[in-house]
């Protein structure tokens, strides 16, 4: 029996319907294909910046800067996303937070800087973040059930879409984890601890350190100075809200924001440091982009203002997941 030609048109109309709601759905994979796999960056060192410094040189490549007597920064602003990572130091150990770009080995650097038992944690599992992630004493993950599954014999071997090292011309690592770090567990250093945030929002897994005492957070890529990436595999524009919200919760308002990446442009090379207020602007924005109120300029991502030099980038109005 043949169709009517309404029933056609209703089938081919339905048809297009659905091609439609897959390829949105699937758009942040292929986005980050064409984005990063097809368009990916060289593994070379940018030229220096010619602009000041804050902090010392080391192998004309990493910028150490002193935060307080036991916690220093280490930058790459060689690298193209001009990334930190963080040294914490106690008495009886230290913690690194971010395992640094791998385009250069930044173990000598954490080593010119400590004698301690280092633990590295990465603030998330994107390829800029983990470079040296195995190579110390102890590699931490925050106790995540979906990556604790993932573990075969203490070790985990990273998605194509978790790790984006398609970007950089990566492998996907595979490493040893030694420790599980409980959401809202402290990680006792002597003499100083670390609050453990799980912080959603950029990645699913993504994990926050808090020093309560000193009122310092450093944050990885969930804020820095500026387009925050909420469109690509894994991120989530409700999950950004949410935590923020929390994070607001918990903070002293006098805290400082250690964030994993300077802003382009700099006037100076330094830690990229935010407020409490930029979270409290943070939240205003996400608020007004669910309700429809702020403007944004770009088909995908979309781009909103949140404070500047903050923007936020973000997938398709109605996936608000």
């Amino acid at each position: 029996m043949s169709l009517s030609a309404p029933h056609k048109i209703f089938l081919a109309v339905m048809a297009t319907a659905l091609l439609v709601v897959t390829a949105a759905l699937f758009y942040p994979y292929i986005y980050a294909e064409h984005k990063f796999n097809v368009r990916g960056h060289a593994r070379t060192p940018l030229p220096k910046p010619v602009v000041p410094v804050a902090g010392r040189w080391f192998d004309d490549y990493f910028v150490i800067e002193t935060i307080d007597p036991a916690a220093f920064a280490i930058g790459e602003p060689r690298y193209y996303q001009g990334n930190y990572s963080y040294l914490i130091l106690g008495t009886q150990r230290a913690v690194l937070f971010d395992a640094g770009t791998g385009l250069r080995d930044i173990v000598p650097v954490v080593r010119s800087l400590t004698n301690l038992p280092v633990t590295v944690i990465p603030s998330h599992l994107h390829f800029d973040h983990v470079g040296a992630l195995g190579r110390f004493d102890k590699t931490a993950l925050l106790d995540d059930p979906s990556l604790r599954a993932r573990a075969q014999d203490s070790r985990l071997t990273l998605g194509r879409y978790e790790f984006l090292g398609f970007a950089d011309r990566l492998p996907t690592p595979t490493f040893r984890v030694d420790e599980w770090w409980a959401p809202d567990s402290s990680i006792d250093l002597g003499g100083r601890s670390l609050r453990v945030l799980a912080t959603p929002g950029h990645t699913p897994t993504s994990v926050s350190l808090y020093d309560e005492d000193r009122h310092q957070l450093f944050a990885g890529d969930f804020i820095y100075p500026g387009y925050l990436y909420a469109f690509l595999p894994g991120a989530s524009r409700s999950a950004y809200l949410a935590t923020t919200n929390r994070l607001l919760s918990i903070l002293n308002p006098e805290t400082q924001i250690f964030a994993a990446h300077m802003a382009d442009s700099p006037a100076e090379v330094r830690a990229p440091v935010l407020q409490v207020a930029d979270l409290r602007a943070l939240v205003r924005a996400l608020t007004s982009i669910n309700q429809g109120s702020l403007p944004s300029r770009g088909f995908y991502p979309r781009l909103f203002p949140v404070q500047d030099p903050i923007r936020f980038a973000t997938g398709w109005a109605w996936n608000n997941r």
